[in-house]
C-alpha cells in the first residue's frame, strides 16, 4: 500500500475521511429525525417562508415548503452544507502539495524514479477517493435517518443526494489544488479558493435581488450545485458535467504548473 502514492495518499486520510464523513452524516441523520415533527407543522412554517421576499429564498435553494422532504432537507442542511465540506476539500487539496514540500517530504517522494505527473494524478485522485468517501457515509446515514422515520424516499435517493455534494465540493479543492500546484506558500491559494466558496454562495442569493444582477445567476458556481434536487425532481446532468469539466480544467492546470515549477518551500 505505501509503494502507491495514491494508497499512500489516501491512507494518510483516513482519519479526516472517517471524521467528516461521520460528523456530517450524525449531522443528516438527526436533521432527519426532527422532520416529522416540522412537517406536523408545516403550515406555519409555511407562512414564515411566505414571509420572506421571494427573491432571499435563494440563500435557501429556493425552496417552497417544508412540508415536503425534499423542501425540509434542502433548507435545513444541503443548500448550506458544500460551504462546509469545502473546508475539508481545500485544507486537504493545499495539504496534498503545499503540506509535503513545506515537510520536505515531496524531495523524498521526487528523488525516486516516479514522473511528477504521476504524482500529480495520484495525489489528486485520492483527494476525488476521499471526498467521494465522505459523500458516501453522509448519503449512508441520510438512508438510515430515512429508514428510522418511515420516509419512502428510496435509498437510491439518499445516496444520490450524498454524492450530488462530490461536484461542487471537487470543484472547490480542484482550484486550490491548482493553486498548490502552480505557487508557493498555502495562502493564495487557500484564500482564492475560499474566496469561491463564499463568493460563489453569496452572489447567488444576491443576483435574484437585483435586476442588473439577474442574467447572471445561471452563471454562478452556485447555481449549477442548487438547481439539481436529487430528493425531488431530479439532479441536472449539465450541470454535474460543467462542474465536473471546471475540475478537470484545474486538474490539467496542476499538471503543467506541477511539471514547471522548483519545489521549494
Amino acid at each position: 500500500m505505501l509503494s502507491s502514492v495514491f494508497w499512500k495518499t489516501l491512507y494518510d486520510q483516513r482519519k479526516a475521511i472517517l471524521g467528516w464523513g461521520l460528523g456530517l452524516g450524525t449531522l443528516a441523520y438527526f436533521t432527519l429525525l426532527l422532520y416529522p415533527s416540522v412537517q406536523k407543522a408545516s403550515v406555519l412554517y409555511d407562512q414564515m417562508l411566505r414571509a420572506f421576499p421571494p427573491e432571499a429564498l435563494a440563500f435557501l435553494g429556493n425552496i417552497r415548503s417544508f412540508a415536503t422532504i425534499d423542501g425540509y432537507m434542502t433548507g435545513s442542511l444541503l443548500s448550506y452544507l458544500p460551504l462546509v465540506l469545502a473546508i475539508y476539500a481545500i485544507g486537504a487539496a493545499v495539504g496534498l502539495i503545499t503540506g509535503e514540500i513545506e515537510n520536505g517530504t515531496m524531495d523524498i517522494l521526487l528523488a525516486h524514479p516516479l514522473p511528477r505527473w504521476r504524482v500529480v494524478l495520484e495525489k489528486y485522485a485520492a483527494l476525488v477517493a476521499a471526498l467521494a468517501a465522505i459523500c458516501l457515509i453522509f448519503g449512508l446515514s441520510m438512508a438510515a435517518g430515512g429508514l428510522t422515520i418511515g420516509s419512502d424516499v428510496p435509498p437510491g435517493r439518499w445516496l444520490l443526494a450524498g454524492f450530488h455534494l462530490l461536484p461542487l465540493t471537487l470543484l472547490y479543492g480542484s482550484v486550490a489544488f491548482a493553486l498548490a500546484c502552480a505557487i508557493r506558500g498555502r495562502t493564495a491559494a487557500i484564500a482564492t479558493a475560499t474566496t469561491l466558496v463564499v463568493g460563489g454562495y453569496i452572489l447567488n442569493g444576491l443576483v435574484p435581488l437585483s435586476e442588473h444582477l439577474r442574467p447572471l445567476e445561471k452563471w454562478t458556481v452556485y447555481y449549477w450545485y442548487i438547481t439539481g434536487r436529487p430528493l425531488g425532481s431530479g439532479i441536472i446532468p449539465e450541470h454535474v458535467a460543467i462542474l465536473l469539466g471546471g475540475s478537470l480544467l484545474c486538474l490539467l492546470a496542476a499538471l503543467i504548473a506541477f511539471g514547471r515549477r522548483d519545489i521549494l518551500p
